[in-house]
């Protein structure tokens, strides 16, 4: 009985540290989508971007339900199922950069505002920023 409770009580404190020192904890205020991640440029880039290799299957509407079923999660969850899904004739095929492009268009094109960093993948800010649903 004394070894469980040992245990337990080493495992809670392990999970407590796990949790408190997790980036997502350690904020106060994660930062989301709607706090200007992308830059109005960037956004730009990727509007012809997206009209070239995603709006004859995709259009706004899709990508609003899309970040309504991610609600919370961070934005690398949702860039990397498109990077490893899309273009569906030839997935992970374009420049990482376009990817990023696009994100800020679609991001841009659901009412986020733009802001003064642009979004990168290899910077690890899609793993501190979250998405939230559109206004």
């Amino acid at each position: 009985m004394m070894k469980a409770r040992v245990f337990f009580a080493s495992a809670a404190m392990t999970a407590t540290f796990a949790l408190a020192s997790s980036p997502a904890v350690m904020a106060d205020d994660p930062e989301t989508i709607a706090d200007g991640v992308y830059t109005e440029e960037q956004a730009a880039n990727g509007e012809s971007l997206y009209e070239e290799h995603c709006a004859s299957c995709h259009n706004m509407d899709f990508y609003d339900q899309s970040l309504g079923n991610r609600v919370n999660q961070p934005v690398s969850f949702m860039f990397e199922e498109v990077l490893g899904t899309m273009p569906l004739n030839a997935p992970g095929f374009l420049p990482i950069e376009t990817y990023e492009d696009i994100f800020a268009y679609i991001f841009s094109g659901l009412g986020f505002p733009a802001g003064e960093t642009e979004l990168r993948y290899d910077s690890g800010m899609m793993d501190q920023v979250r998405l939230v649903r559109p206004d």
